[in-house]
């Protein structure tokens, strides 16, 4: 029977192993790569995508002979992948294991804090080549240690995020033409907060923080900024330096010298008078625009965190928007009404159409800028039975794009309209046939249509916009007209007209700036200007040659609809809470005065005049021209450049484990490794593990080493594990996107003090895991995952032979509980039909230092590491996880922030066919799966953030052991987890 079951395994392992998969790559292994030298950077871009790459050069050798004037330090050269992958705009510049770029090429959409840009790809690559000069000094002390440890001796690398990401921001406007202090965006959050008296909410140590409500992870980038403008403003350019190099001289975490002894003042000083000046200009705008009445608006109450993008049915009978709960989740929501002349104020969410939670993606390395949202546009059908909205999500195991999905109202089905489309911002046309969209790719946007009316749905471009030119929000003012937004490179946007009858384009109504969200509406053309340098609503006249503003706004309106039946505006407001739906009544917006005040620009007075560097550019045009392309190649980055000591340990245990490791990877993570050797004092003994991960193919593989030194309930019961494993890593995505196979050969020894046994064979391991935690949550509140595994210890010599099956799952509950509160159900187990040593089997552990891990791990809480031990063992952990207190706070620059405090009610219990080790006696008893073992407790988990970067939860339990040595036993423990980061 066994034959019978090596055999059908081998075969089915060969099978899996034949597929032909993508999985698990930084990018898609079949994508040809070309690297551009200029003097200063390679620039490693898609081979199809060389006009892209060209433009990134020039761009980065432009913001290099800019930046120079501002530090005096730079690498000689680094890398910068241009990885077109994702609708998501993002992008970040790391110093490890080298300083390198990752850039997503995408453009922002108009909807984001990022939406004011002139030259996108200069504003981005100024910013994250900000971040790699910020890098760079290792002065001082510093300089011998990075002599020593190599590239991970970056102290600026641990600087408090407001500070980094502010000079960022910073510079990204200066040397640009836009840039988000000259947002009028950012500008409507800085008044939306002074107006409601909040913009002092928020402390030194707060705004280095992400914490779930407005602004979110918006903090470091507004409020840093805002602080180095005020830092410039007061000392001059030459603060940029000088601040620089100073914290690249000093050992990390003692912040406030460079600014006593350059400001004059603390950071928290400097900080506060940021806030007030910034404060002062907020008002001024403020009473300007209140010289008129401002519009009188509600503001919808209900529960959801953020609410935007109102879309009004045709019937008047439903109205759309996109809400975002404290979990970071978007979802549509509809609200329904029989009575037309009902506000839909006073109706009652009928549906919600999709949860789409964005960390369901697989998290950016090192992420830099705030991720944007994922569903942006919802429009109706003529029929109002139907919707269309977009959606980013996971193309393929590395891809994240928009698409298209349409929702049914009467069938509740939801239809995928496109896979890999690239496609965002949909509108339908008047007799519904038609889907207008705009189509993204690499730096390039384009106005493009779906055709409903034939069967295979075709796609037509009708406008393709330069590089770098942002075409946005189309909409159907009739049958045979399009009228949409279009930015050029400048920052110049403004509603064009496409006609389909003569296939042209014509600028429209241009005397509106920065033209957006244009909706035809039963009133006419509604769209969004900052004319008055703020957002308001106008609506043009029926010829589209003017317009009149609709609102008077002191913060700003975003998206918007009018209601056919009551005449009423439903629009996104900027509030100090973040995006918010309002609504204005026919009366009040058909008052507004044709003429608004005008404000000036909050900060301009503080800001370089924009003028094109001629030099620069000329020097940058010049570089790339005499730059040599060639193939990329991954081996020159891959020698090893830095090494990390450290420390770990718990309470549990009486001795440490002294680390160092080190890793490295090329710039598209095609190969990546890690080494790690450690010491554990209480057994005297060391260990070393090294991983090896190789991304070239369409099967990925891995390679892993180590020998390892441990115990098993007693200090004294020694085992010394080493192991040599190859894995194939086949991409599952075909199967869900949440499914993950690993399958290869493993050797495996086990020594103790008096015996050695060796065992090799197959193996193979299948999960699946659709979990996630984000925002307010404490832990994962729905979903769950399941593992299955096989190893095959076959036949060798002298080596143990036998079978051995690896089984668990876990399920994460909310419904019925207490916002927040989740029940966490696990059961992991092995089997082994043969018998073997119980030596040879799996042993449990005392503590959780990896949260919600996915993976075999066997935990019972109030017994020692090791324990219990043998052949086959069953492991069941019951938690009622529950918040506690959201502290928030911190003290200034001190490099500790504590976010929040939650509880568990936790249970453990534990069978296995083996041993119990006595740990009074230290001996060991024979135990059977008819003999369980259980404890329970209570834990108090305390997230913070060490260093300004690293989440870091102290766990502190009290568990009662019911089945220990001599009776119940009551146990302290406690452990450190480090996670998300």
């Amino acid at each position: 029977m066994h034959n019978c079951l090596r055999i059908l395994s081998s075969i089915i392992l060969l099978c899996l192993l034949a597929l032909r998969t993508e999985a698990q790559w930084e990018v898609r292994p079949e994508i040809q790569w070309k690297v551009i030298h200029t003097p200063h950077f390679e620039v490693i871009y898609d081979a199809n995508q060389q006009d892209l790459g060209l433009l990134y050069a020039e761009k980065l050798e432009k913001a290099f002979y800019q930046l120079r004037s501002y530090f005096s330090e730079a690498p000689e050269k680094i890398s910068v992948v241009i990885n077109d992958k994702t609708d998501i705009t993002n992008g970040y510049a790391t110093r490890l294991p080298y300083p390198h770029i990752m850039a997503y090429p995408v453009m922002p959409g108009p909807e984001e804090s990022l939406a004011d840009t002139g030259d996108w790809a200069f504003e981005l690559l100024a910013h994250e080549y900000t971040h790699v000069l910020n890098f760079e000094p290792a002065g001082g002390v510093m300089k011998p240690l990075r002599a020593i440890f190599g590239n991970v001796i970056a102290p600026n690398l641990l600087l408090p995020t407001w500070w980094k990401e502010g000079l960022a921001v910073n510079m990204e406007t200066r040397l640009g033409k836009f840039g988000r202090l000259r947002s009028t965006y950012q500008e409507s959050a800085i008044r939306a907060m002074v107006e409601d008296q909040t913009l002092f909410n928020f402390d030194l140590a707060q705004v280095n923080e992400m914490i779930p409500s407005w602004p979110e992870g918006m903090r470091p980038y507004l409020f840093g900024s805002l602080m180095w403008s005020q830092m410039i403003a007061d000392q001059g350019e030459k603060v940029v330096d000088e601040l620089n190099q100073r914290h690249g001289r000093r050992v990390p975490y003692f912040v406030e010298t460079p600014a006593r002894e350059y400001l004059g003042v603390p950071y928290q000083v400097a900080y506060g008078t940021a806030m007030s000046q910034t404060s002062e200009r907020a008002m001024t705008q403020l009473k300007t625009l209140r010289e008129e009445k401002p519009t009188p608006m509600t503001i919808a109450k209900n529960s959801y965190q953020y609410i935007s993008a109102p879309s009004i049915s045709p019937s008047g009978k439903h109205l759309a928007f996109i809400a975002e709960d404290d979990s970071n989740s978007r979802s549509v929501k509809i609200l329904s009404r029989e009575d037309l002349q009902q506000s839909f104020l006073d109706s009652k969410t009928a549906d919600t159409i999709e949860k789409f939670d964005q960390n369901l993606s697989p998290p950016l390395s090192s992420p830099d800028e705030p991720m944007s949202g994922s569903i942006q546009r919802v429009s109706w059908f003529p029929d109002s039975k139907r919707l269309v909205y977009d959606k980013i999500d996971l193309t393929n195991r590395v891809e994240s794009f928009s698409d298209l999905y349409v929702y049914n109202l009467e069938t509740k089905n939801t239809e995928h309209l496109s896979h890999g489309l690239r496609a965002r911002e949909p509108a339908v046309s008047t007799d519904g046939n038609l889907i207008a969209f705009v189509k993204l790719s690499g730096g390039k946007t384009q106005l493009a249509v779906m055709k409903l009316d034939q069967e295979s749905k075709p796609v037509e471009i009708l406008v393709a916009a330069p590089m770098e030119e942002r075409i946005s929000y189309p909409t159907f003012v009739n049958a045979q007209e399009l009228v949409f937004s279009w930015r050029n490179n400048e920052g110049s946007e403004h509603l064009y007209r496409y006609s389909f009858t003569s296939g042209k384009v014509e600028a429209i109504l241009s005397d509106y700036p920065n033209a957006r969200y244009a909706r035809m509406t039963s009133e006419g053309l509604l769209f969004a200007s900052n004319k008055n340098g703020t957002n308001n609503l106008y609506l043009a006249d029926a010829n589209l040659l003017t317009a009149r503003p609709i609102t008077h706004a002191l913060t700003a309106f975003f998206m918007s609809d009018i209601d056919p039946a009551r005449k009423d505006i439903f629009a996104t407001t900027m509030t100090s809470k973040g995006f918010k739906v309002a609504s204005i009544l026919k009366q009040d917006w058909e008052q507004t005065p044709k003429e608004l005040p005008q404000i000036s620009p909050m900060f301009g007075d503080r800001l370089p005049a924009v003028t094109n560097d001629s030099e620069a550019t000329a020097a940058a045009k010049s570089a790339v021209a005499s730059a040599e392309i060639k193939d990329y190649s991954p081996y020159g980055y891959l020698w090893p450049q830095y090494w990390i000591p450290f420390i770990v340990g718990s309470s549990s245990e009486t001795g440490i484990v002294l680390q160092a490791m080190t890793s490295g990877f090329d710039p598209l993570k095609k190969h990546s490794y890690s080494l790690m050797g450690s010491w554990d004092t209480r057994l005297n003994k060391g260990s070393i593990q090294g991983t090896y991960l190789n991304q070239t193919t369409p099967l990925p593989f891995a390679l892993s080493a180590y020998r390892r030194a441990s115990y098993l309930g007693d200090v004294n019961n020694n085992i010394e594990d080493t192991s040599l494993s190859l894995a194939a890593l086949p991409d599952m995505f075909w199967l869900s996107r949440y499914a993950s196979l690993q399958m290869g050969w493993q050797n495996f020894e086990r020594s103790t003090d008096t015996s050695s046994t060796k065992r090799t064979g197959p193996f193979a391991m299948l999960s699946y895991t659709n979990y996630t935690q984000s925002g307010a949550q404490i832990s994962p509140e729905s979903g769950g995952g399941v593992y299955f595994g096989i190893f095959d210890f076959i036949p060798k010599d002298d080596y143990l032979t036998h079978w051995q099956y690896w089984l668990g799952g876990e399920k994460y509950l909310n419904t019925f509980l207490p916002k927040h509160h989740a029940l966490m159900i696990r059961a992991k187990g092995v089997y082994t039909p043969e018998k073997i040593p119980s030596l040879y089997g799996v042993s449990t552990d005392a503590l959780v230092f990896i949260p919600d891990n996915p993976l075999p791990e066997y935990i019972m809480r109030g017994y020692q590491r090791g324990q219990f031990f043998g052949r086959n063992l069953a492991n069941v952990n019951l938690e009622y996880r529950f918040p506690f207190w959201n502290i928030y706070r911190g003290s200034g620059t001190d490099p500790l922030f504590l976010r929040r405090i939650s509880g568990a009610l936790v249970g453990d219990g534990v069978a296995t066919d083996g041993l119990f080790v006595n740990t009074d006696t230290g001996k060991y008893e024979s135990v059977s799966m008819s003999r369980s073992f259980w404890s329970a407790g209570f834990e108090a988990r305390i997230e913070t953030t060490i260093g300004y970067v690293f989440p870091v939860t102290l766990v502190v339990g009290v568990y009662d052991a019911f089945n220990a040595p001599k009776g119940p036993e009551t146990v302290v423990g406690s452990s450190l987890q480090i996670s998300g980061f």
